[in-house]
């Protein structure tokens, strides 16, 4: 009985939905003259192109029960290109499909027309931008770029409506199309490779775009697609990307921009892996032969390698951004005299400056660390030879990672403990315990830890590690690292 009476419960969800979202479309768009569904995946044709196809969809996708929902090539214009690379609102040959569809008060089959344009699958695709009333802008961005120079190896253009560019506002948008870079990147931004891309992904049923623009509606162009979205992306925040811009924190170095060319990339990756930090060009980053020779106008690579070497030996935190109106730097510096250092860098590639000191560390931020440390030195203690403050071969290594933890924080002590077991003679374990610590501070200072805020202390055999009243003597025989806020 279930399997039989399934075709007629997924039937009369299919005529609810038909009837319901039917009048939703004649009270939004009286043009609306069919809506045809398949589970809850529906199609909407019109007796005429409607002006806001896309904003049609949009309404219809809130109604009760629907998944999913496409405007029919019937409720768009679509217009062919003539020989002469112009277009034309008459197409060379169609095609007929029959299929069923819902009328207010009725059910019928109804004949509808779809376009088949005989021009190659970019002037297709171009053809298809160009023709729908609200796509007006990125077809304009699209053609000021050169759409022969951009389309190729692509899957999914991501075509933001014009209501989302009206969110953008004018004086932005009049700002990203006054620079040829700014309006390549973003251009280039709104283009897929593949439907699979990581930048893709179904979020509680609506698919998204970097998690935050949302694909209101698919057509199938050729072999292609184009997928209005409902926000214009903008990889940098502002939707104005200069020709590079560099964001340089404790652990990464982020590049983007529309002049990331191989030689670029590769020599800020190599700076980044020297520095001990991993490298991450953002999404947006394109390589673009005729931006590239602009980039080089404005600054020289190797002017570029000096510095970002100097930021990345005197900088906690730090952005460089090179465009075409000039080169500026911001950031926090680790002390005074590396700041004078990368003032002066940066001066003699003409970029202007804006440095300030490092925030002061937080109590938090200061036993986060500390547990950290704790952590490490559990995991690979430092060891001594018997009776002297000589490291055994290799153990200590781990003092590398901690330096590197320590390094650039701004406004802590670092304090370095030396400890023995009972065994002994007191005094000599007291004076054991002090060279040992020294050692270690010593280490830290090597590994790049400023002088300034090291320092030591033996404590002997004083503070020994018990467990259940009985001296852990390996445990009592340990260094300890402790930070705090200066």
């Amino acid at each position: 009985m279930f399997v039989a009476g399934a075709p007629f419960y997924v039937s009369s969800i299919e005529r609810d939905l038909e009837t319901r979202t039917l009048e939703r479309a004649i009270e939004v768009e009286p043009l609306v003259n069919g809506i045809s569904f398949s589970g809850q995946d529906g199609t909407v044709f019109c007796s005429a192109p409607v002006e806001f196809p896309a904003q049609l969809v949009a309404d219809l996708s809130s109604v009760r029960g629907v998944h999913s929902i496409v405007a029919d090539r019937t409720c768009r214009v679509l217009r062919a290109p003539t020989v002469d690379g112009s277009s034309t609102a008459v197409p060379a040959t169609t095609t007929t499909s029959v299929r069923s569809t819902t009328t207010l008060g009725s059910s019928s089959s109804e004949t509808t027309t779809t376009e088949a344009l005989p021009v190659n699958d970019d002037e297709l695709l171009v053809s298809v931008l160009e023709s729908d009333p609200e796509l007006t802008t990125m077809s304009r961005l699209l053609a000021s770029v050169g759409f022969e120079n951009r389309l190729s190896g692509i899957t999914v253009l991501l075509a933001p409506v014009d209501g989302a560019f009206d969110q953008l506002g004018a004086d932005l948008l009049a700002e990203i199309e006054s620079e040829s870079a700014s309006t390549i990147a973003l251009v280039d931004i709104h283009m897929l490779d593949s439907v699979e891309s990581s930048r893709v992904e179904v979020i509680e049923g609506v698919t998204t775009i970097d998690r935050y623009a949302r694909v209101i509606e698919v057509l199938e162009v050729g072999g292609r697609q184009i997928w209005l979205i409902d926000t214009v992306l903008q990889a940098d925040g502002t939707g104005v990307l200069p020709l590079l811009q560099v964001n340089l924190s404790t652990g990464v170095v982020e590049a983007s921009g529309a002049s990331l060319s191989e030689d670029v990339l590769t020599m800020m990756s190599d700076l980044a892996e020297k520095s001990g930090r991993s490298f991450e060009p953002r999404i947006g980053s394109t390589v673009d032969v005729d931006v590239f020779d602009l980039f080089t106008e404005v600054i020289s690579v190797g002017a570029v390698q000096r510095i970002l070497t100097a930021m990345l030996e005197t900088l906690d935190t730090g952005e460089l951004t090179i465009s075409e109106s000039g080169i500026s730097l911001n950031g926090t510096y680790l002390d005074e005299t590396r700041a004078s250092a990368m003032e002066a860098v940066a001066r003699s590639v003409g970029a202007e400056v804006l440095l300030a000191p490092q925030l002061p560390v937080t109590v938090g931020e200061v036993d986060a660390l500390n547990d950290e440390i704790a952590e490490l030195l559990a995991g690979s203690p430092v060891s001594f030879v018997s009776g002297r403050a000589e490291f055994v071969w290799g153990s200590d290594r781990v003092l590398e990672r901690v330096a590197q933890l320590l390094i650039g924080v701004p406004g802590i002590d670092v304090v370095v403990r030396g400890h023995t077991d009972s065994d002994g003679v007191p005094a000599s374990n007291l004076q054991l315990s002090a060279d040992r610590a020294a050692a270690v501070a010593n280490a830290l200072i090597g590994q790049g830890v400023e002088r300034s805020v090291v320092s030591s202390e033996g404590v002997g055999s004083a503070e020994p590690v018990i467990n259940e009243g009985v001296e852990d003597k390996v445990l009592s025989r340990r260094v300890e690292i402790i930070v705090s806020v200066a």
